[in-house]
């Protein structure tokens, strides 16, 4: 079986596809997923939305009225596909990566990565979880770091 990666990014403000468009190598983090899959075939859509759209969807589905950097939504049926529809608000993007001091770019790269891990199977609900979730996020960044183009260091907001 040949493993495909689909990876779709959309985005619901223009200046959310030139940030992403400067900060994320999509053929990288492709290469990644495929390297890490197995023989699963993967299909994830990525879409980049406001910070109200992402409270509102948050409301909606985790019964969280606040701002989140990510919701995942694992879609997958199957052992031999991962689907999923991933959420990011990049405003609160901005906001961890100040509080945690990480340059913008990681922590747009942490949390694709991170997006996929959830629809791999990962979880962070526990010290434990969330420990192991970090490793593999950081396996990832090591990854791009050394095998993928540098990343533009510029800072936007949003």
């Amino acid at each position: 079986m040949i493993k495909k990666v689909n990876l779709e990014f959309n985005y619901s403000k223009a200046k959310f596809k030139r940030c992403i468009k400067s900060s994320v190598d999509k053929e990288c983090l492709s290469r990644y997923i495929k390297k890490i899959c197995g023989k699963r075939r993967v299909f994830i859509s990525y879409n980049f939305v406001s910070s109200s759209e992402q409270i509102k969807m948050n409301i909606d589905f985790k019964e969280h009225n606040y701002n989140t950097d990510i919701l995942t939504f694992n879609l997958s049926n199957d052992d031999c596909e991962l689907t999923g529809d991933v959420y990011i608000s990049l405003k609160q993007i901005e906001k961890n990566s100040k509080e945690y001091k990480v340059n913008i770019n990681e922590e747009i790269n942490r949390v694709l990565i991170h997006g996929f891990l959830h629809i791999l199977g990962y979880n962070d609900g526990s010290v434990i979880e969330k420990k192991i979730m970090r490793r593999e996020e950081n396996k990832y960044l090591n990854y791009l770091s050394k095998k993928c183009s540098t990343w533009n260091n510029s800072v936007y907001h949003y």
